[in-house]
C-alpha cells in the first residue's frame, strides 16, 4: 500500500477514515490517562508528602542526623551558642529542634538542631563580697555557678571576704582600706568557685537545715548558704519523684526542749536521695 493510498485512509471522508481517527483519538486519550495517573500525579503528591518529625531530644548529632535523614529529612545546626551550655550533656548533644518532635513536615524539609557547645558560656560575676553565705548562694544558682569550698577565717565581720575561681582571687574585700577588689575575670556556667567568709566573732555553728524534700541541687545550695558542705550520698529507690532528698543525716527534727540541732560550719550532711527505677 502506497503512501497517498494510507493518506486518503486516514485523512479521507469515508467511513473507514473516520473509523480510524476514532481509534487514534481513544489510544492518545488512554495514553494521556496513563500518563497522567501513572507519572504526573505520583510524582506531584509525593512532593506534598508530610512527615511526622522524629524525636532527637538527647541524642548525638551523629544519631540524630542518622534518624532524621531516614525519616526524609534534611539536617541544619541551628544554634550552639556558649549560652546553651548544659555540663550534664557531651558536647554535641541535641538540646532541641525546630520544628518540634511530632509535628508534620512536607519531605525533605530542613530541622534545625539546638546542640550542646564545647564551651560554657563565661560571665561576670554579681558583687558577692560582704554579702551572707545564703545571699551568694541564691546568686549562683540563678548564674548555673556551682558552690565550691567554704573556708571560715577568724574575723569580726561575719561576711564574704574572698571569692576565687579555679584558685584564682577574683573578689576580695580589703578591710583595712575598706575596698572591694573585683577583678574581671569571668567564670564559666557551671563552674565551681570557692568563698572564704568571716565568722563572726568566733561563732563557730549553725542550725541543722531541713533538707527533706528539696532536690539534691537545692539541698546542696542551701548547705552551701550555711557554711556546710555535702557529704555522702546513697540513692535508694522510693516511692516519690526521683532526685529528691528523703532522709538526712544529721537530722533537723527538734529536740524534747523544741530545739533544733546545732552543726559545726564546715562539716557536711550525708543524703539519701530517691533514685528512678524506670518504672512509669
Amino acid at each position: 500500500m502506497d503512501k497517498d493510498k494510507i493518506k486518503k485512509i486516514v485523512f479521507g471522508d469515508s467511513p473507514l477514515s473516520l473509523l480510524i481517527n476514532l481509534v487514534l483519538i481513544a489510544v492518545a486519550f488512554v495514553v494521556i490517562l496513563f500518563l497522567f495517573f501513572q507519572v504526573y500525579l505520583p510524582s506531584s503528591t509525593k512532593h506534598a508528602e508530610t512527615v511526622t518529625v522524629p524525636k532527637v531530644d538527647s541524642m548525638s548529632l551523629v544519631d540524630a542526623t542518622k534518624r532524621l535523614e531516614a525519616a526524609g529529612l534534611r539536617v541544619a545546626v541551628f544554634d550552639s551558642a556558649p549560652v546553651n551550655y548544659d555540663a550534664g550533656l557531651p558536647y554535641l548533644t541535641v538540646l532541641a529542634a525546630t520544628p518540634k518532635a511530632g509535628e508534620k513536615v512536607k519531605d525533605n524539609r530542613k530541622i534545625y538542631l539546638t546542640v550542646n557547645p564545647a564551651q560554657p558560656e563565661a560571665i561576670t560575676l554579681d558583687d558577692l563580697l560582704t554579702s551572707s553565705l545564703k545571699n551568694a548562694a541564691e546568686v549562683l544558682k540563678t548564674k548555673g555557678i556551682t558552690p565550691g569550698k567554704v573556708t571560715r577565717v577568724p574575723d569580726r565581720y561575719e561576711g564574704i571576704l574572698e571569692v576565687r575561681y579555679r584558685g584564682t582571687m577574683i573578689q576580695k574585700y580589703d578591710k583595712k582600706r575598706g575596698k572591694k577588689i573585683l577583678t574581671k575575670n569571668k567564670v564559666h556556667r557551671g563552674g565551681k568557685v570557692d568563698i572564704v567568709v568571716g565568722d563572726g566573732l568566733g561563732k563557730q555553728d549553725t542550725e541543722v537545715p531541713n533538707l527533706v524534700g528539696m532536690s539534691e541541687g537545692d539541698a546542696e545550695f542551701a548547705l552551701f548558704g550555711q557554711g556546710l558542705g555535702k557529704g555522702r550520698v546513697q540513692y535508694i529507690p522510693y516511692d516519690t519523684i526521683p532526685g529528691v532528698v528523703v532522709k538526712q543525716y544529721p537530722s533537723a527534727e527538734k529536740d524534747e526542749e523544741g530545739k533544733y540541732p546545732r552543726i559545726r560550719f564546715g562539716r557536711t550532711i550525708d543524703l539519701w536521695v530517691s533514685e528512678f527505677t524506670g518504672k512509669q
